[in-house]
């Protein structure tokens, strides 16, 4: 029992000076000085109007032992899309730790956007769309015009950039349904019913059957259940 009670004794002397040395004084450097110290060296980073800088994450505290603080800002580390600007911090002269503060580059396009909230399934007018400067995430941008007369596939809020492929055709020609067609041979124009063998939206061309004639031809959606037909220099009918 003595030599259990002396080892327990011994075991027990030794906490104190564990605790001890785990509870070593420190001080705490703001997380936004470094930030700072490393924004003054992104002024360097020369860019151009369409493309802007932004911290990509917020820096942590950081506790260092106590004694003085120094702080060194290096270079800025630059790719096309991302800038690293290193911040060295030393303690009474001795090398503690690298810091990178990271930016993200951020590129803008003119892009078409909505001009006011639209729900889903409407057929876009003028007024609806206008151009606006927004960030440039990888998809390829368009302008208003290809956008009128198509229709909203899901609901786009104001201000919301409009890429063609979320949008649709408004089919105002419809496969198999009776339009007219309009032949235009110079200032001669011809009027007659036919068959539309497919759909098709504003400016799209369309296949069609004119059954008095038996004959295939194609023809330009001008629009609803209207279809023209230019010939000029050349019979297209053929």
């Amino acid at each position: 029992m003595r030599s259990l009670a002396l080892i327990l004794c011994a075991l027990c002397a030794g906490l104190p000076t564990v605790a001890t040395a785990s509870m070593r004084p420190v001080q705490t450097i703001s997380g936004r000085q470094i930030e700072a110290l490393a924004d003054r060296n992104m002024r360097s980073v020369k860019l151009d109007g369409n493309h802007s800088y932004a911290l990509e994450s917020s820096i942590p505290d950081q506790e260092l032992p106590i004694g003085h603080v120094s702080l060194e800002a290096g270079s800025p580390l630059v790719t096309p899309s991302f800038v690293n600007v290193p911040v060295n911090i030393a303690v009474d002269g001795t090398f503690n730790r690298a810091i990178f503060v990271g930016y993200r580059i951020q590129a803008w396009v003119q892009q078409a956007v909505a001009a006011r909230d639209i729900p889903p399934g409407t057929v876009l007018q003028a007024g609806d769309v206008t151009m606006a400067r927004v960030p440039f995430i990888g998809r390829l941008q368009n302008g208003t015009q290809v956008l009128v007369g198509r229709r909203t596939i899901a609901a786009v809020v104001s201000g919301q950039p409009i890429y063609i492929e979320s949008t649709s055709a408004d089919q105002i020609v419809k496969p198999g349904a009776t339009v007219i067609l309009i032949i235009r041979d110079g200032g001669v124009a011809v009027m007659s019913d036919v068959i539309a063998r497919t759909g098709g939206g504003l400016g799209d061309m369309v296949l069609l059957y004119n059954p008095a004639t038996n004959k295939q031809l194609s023809g330009i959606v001008t629009g609803p259940g209207r279809v023209e037909l230019q010939i000029s220099g050349g019979d297209d009918s053929q």
